[in-house]
């Protein structure tokens, strides 16, 4: 399994700070393989290990059918439902974020924060 040792160090810092966006509900920073490297789930809720490999294969599947298609790798997946939207977007090669949205908050300014958080992280790299 690889580490991601530039993204394990500032984890919570990521963390808090997509957490700060409004309308985030939960959220974590997964490796591409699945592995949660930071993360915010209410307790009781559902299961961080479980949804963070859901979601790393949502995005790799979105990956293989754009590619299928000569489509450029998506940077994001919109997930959405009656009750919230869970976004999944690249951050870079080696992680992703994933956030599920409270469905009252203003998807398209989340979705460009996000976004924002995401291009900062994989600079990181």
């Amino acid at each position: 399994m690889s580490r991601h040792p530039f993204m394990e160090e500032n984890a919570q810092r990521h963390i808090d700070e997509i957490r700060s966006v409004a309308g985030v509900a939960a959220c974590a920073l997964v490796s591409s393989e699945g592995t949660i490297m930071g993360k915010y789930f209410r307790e009781g809720g559902l299961s961080p290990s479980l949804f963070a490999v859901m979601c790393a294969t949502v995005l790799a599947s979105a990956e293989a059918a754009c590619g299928s298609a000569n489509i450029e790798r998506p940077s994001m997946v919109a997930i959405t439902a009656a009750d919230a939207t869970i976004l999944i977007m690249s951050v870079g090669e080696a992680a992703l974020i994933t956030a599920v949205i409270d469905k009252s908050a203003d998807l398209s300014t989340v979705q460009t924060q996000l976004l924002d958080i995401a291009v900062r992280i994989g600079e990181e790299a």
